[in-house]
């Protein structure tokens, strides 16, 4: 089950008119939308987006000294907090960083009064106090803490693709239902997320987990799942309408992290029964795709084949049926062992395909692929050709039964050989192993008719 982030509250309950639009000082850029100016390069403030918080800043969060002052003299607690995050922090990026793990250390979102839709006031001293705010109140906590850090910040109100947001269910981005901020460091315009980076809904549960995913985040990424109701608030060169808007597929961060695809697809995606995409993978990530058939709510087996080889990665889809079928990419970070979904679009296909594919596993392995057969089912008694990368495994073997035809190794991480399918098999493996005799880590099973 995918996890949507928790931003989203009724409109009525959150809505604003939002802050005036204020000319950028500083040092000049080439490039501006409206009265914004935007960054030259975003390598300095990306570096802030580790996905670690300051743990000095969490300390402070949890600081029983301050605890003592934090419901009686609010006034007193932020500034003594923002004297210490002044005193630790190297620059402006550094004070925005740390207010942001403040508030995801110290502030819960208020789940229970966000189902009963019975939000209570979201005025920075209440937030404070209660330790509980919905998107409004991490927003209004954030611009408190920075006019008290002396960074230029504001609020931004629009729509946003949070709990209960589905590529095919219809939307209108001109009904705002989220708040998150701009901030200005060095002159330039940055865009900012509390509520998001503090953690996500979960089958329906709130899960408290820390990211930097929405910090600094380029406004063109921004664009496929917030949309401001002020068009500068964007920080486009060319803002974008509310059905362009509509029109995109719900990307996140993480997936321009972690790779780019070109082109990039509609939020509903035509095909004719096939459709194959291509990314470029970044170094250390990878990317994994699941196909939902909307109206069983089941994935299609053996109907998707995904081939990775240094940087590039391409993913084969065969929809059986003409019915919708929902995309949801999965980005693989450095360090971690489960994928976190980061992107959805819909197929529409005008028409059924019968190709089918082995099973594919996500391995250990380093640019572990099979690029031979492609197609299954396999025919017994017939002869394939296997042609398999691997480029950090010595073994690589077609395994039928308790049989293992190694393939030959051409010693730059591919492996090839002329299998013939015995008649005797129902399903055929590809492993690889750095041991010959040892176990093998199977990358891919085919069935056999």
């Amino acid at each position: 089950m995918k996890a949507k982030s928790i931003a989203v509250l009724l409109a009525a309950a959150l809505w604003l008119a939002p802050t005036s639009v204020h000319a950028a000082s500083g040092k000049a850029s080439e490039k501006s939308a409206g009265a914004y100016v935007l960054p030259a390069s975003y390598k300095q403030a990306y570096s802030y987006r580790t996905n670690m918080p300051h743990l000095e800043t969490v300390a402070l969060a949890k600081n029983k000294d301050l605890e003592s002052i934090r419901i009686s003299d609010t006034e007193r607690y932020i500034y003594q907090v923002c004297d210490r995050i002044s005193h630790m922090a190297a620059n402006d990026f550094e004070k925005v960083k740390m207010a942001h793990d403040f508030l995801a250390a110290l502030i819960s979102y208020d789940i229970d009064n966000f189902w009963a839709g019975t939000v209570p006031a979201q005025d920075f001293a209440s937030v404070i106090q209660t330790k509980k705010a919905v998107c409004e109140g991490y927003a209004k906590a954030l611009k408190r803490f920075c006019d008290e850090l002396k960074v230029p910040c504001e609020m931004v109100y629009g729509f946003s693709r949070g709990v209960g947001s589905s590529p095919f269910k219809e939307e209108d981005p001109t009904k705002p239902n989220h708040a998150w901020n701009i901030v200005r460091v060095n002159g330039e315009h940055y865009l900012v997320d509390c509520t998001w980076d503090a953690g996500h809904f979960e089958n329906g549960e709130l899960r408290r987990l820390y990211t930097t995913d929405w910090l600094f985040v380029k406004p063109k990424h921004m664009i496929y799942s917030h949309f401001p109701k002020n068009p500068d608030q964007q920080l486009l060169e060319k803002p974008i309408s509310a059905q362009e808007f509509t029109a995109r597929p719900d990307f996140r961060p993480k997936l321009f992290d972690s790779a780019k695809t070109e082109p990039i697809p509609s939020k509903i995606q035509a095909c004719d029964g096939r459709y194959k995409m291509e990314f470029e993978v970044k170094k250390g990530y990878r990317l994994s795709f699941n196909l939902i058939n909307l109206a069983t709510k089941t994935t299609p087996q053996n109907r998707m084949f995904i081939r990775s080889i240094g940087s590039k990665t391409k993913v084969n889809f065969s929809l059986p049926t003409k019915d919708d079928y929902e995309v949801v990419i999965f980005c693989w970070r450095p360090g971690l062992d489960k994928g976190v979904s980061c992107g959805y679009f819909i197929l529409k296909p005008s028409a059924s395909s019968d190709v089918q594919y082995p099973t594919t596993y996500l391995t250990k392995a380093t640019d572990a692929c099979v690029l031979e057969p492609i197609y299954a089912p396999l025919k017994k008694g017939q002869k394939y050709k296997f042609t398999v990368h691997v480029a950090d495994r010595k073994f690589v073997a077609v395994i039928c039964g308790k049989n293992f035809i190694q393939l030959k190794n051409n010693g730059k991480g591919d492996f090839s050989g002329e299998i013939e399918i015995p008649q005797n098999m129902d399903v055929v493996s590809v492993g690889h192993s750095n041991a010959e005799m040892k176990s093998y880590e199977i990358m891919a099973r085919y069935k056999v008719e």
